[in-house]
C-alpha cells in the first residue's frame, strides 16, 4: 500500500508465519476475500495456532520466519524470496507445509468436515461430451 503495508500478490492473499503465529492482512487494507483465504483462515484455527488478522508492514514481510500466498490459482504457495531477500531459511517452512498438505486435502475431498467447501462435478459423459461428431 502507500503507507508502507503489504496487503497482497496479484489475485493471491498473504500470509505470514511470525515466531508461531500466522498473521494475514485485514480486509479493510484492500485484500481480496475469498474462498481460498477463508479455508486458510479455518485451517490455522483447526490447528489451533495463533491467528492475527491485522495490517501488516512491509518489514515484517522481510523478517518473517516463513511466508505464503493463496488463491485459486497458487493454492498455497510458499514465498522463499522478496526483492531479493531470503524469508526465514529460503525453503518451506513447517507451518506452511503444513497448512499446504492440510489444504491439498480440502479441496481433494479427503476431509469430510470440510465437504461443505466442495461443489461435486459431474463425471464427463462419454462420446460426444464436447459437442464434437
Amino acid at each position: 500500500t502507500g503507507d508502507g503495508h503489504v496487503a497482497e500478490a496479484s489475485s493471491s492473499n498473504l500470509f505470514l508465519v511470525m515466531d508461531g503465529t500466522v498473521v494475514t492482512p485485514q480486509a479493510s487494507d484492500d485484500v481480496l476475500v475469498g474462498i481460498t483465504r477463508d479455508c486458510v483462515l479455518q485451517l490455522v484455527r483447526q490447528q489451533g495456532w495463533p491467528l492475527e488478522v491485522r495490517r501488516v508492514d512491509r518489514s515484517e514481510l522481510l523478517s518473517a520466519n516463513e511466508a505464503f500466498l493463496s488463491g485459486t490459482g497458487v493454492q498455497l504457495a510458499p514465498i522463499i524470496e522478496v526483492d531479493g531477500r531470503t524469508i526465514g531459511n529460503g525453503e518451506i517452512g513447517p507451518m506452511t507445509e503444513q497448512l499446504q498438505r492440510s489444504y491439498l486435502q480440502v479441496v481433494r475431498g479427503e476431509v469430510e468436515e470440510m465437504a461443505a467447501w466442495r461443489t461435486p462435478v459431474p463425471a464427463a459423459v462419454s462420446g460426444n461430451a464436447a459437442g464434437r461428431n
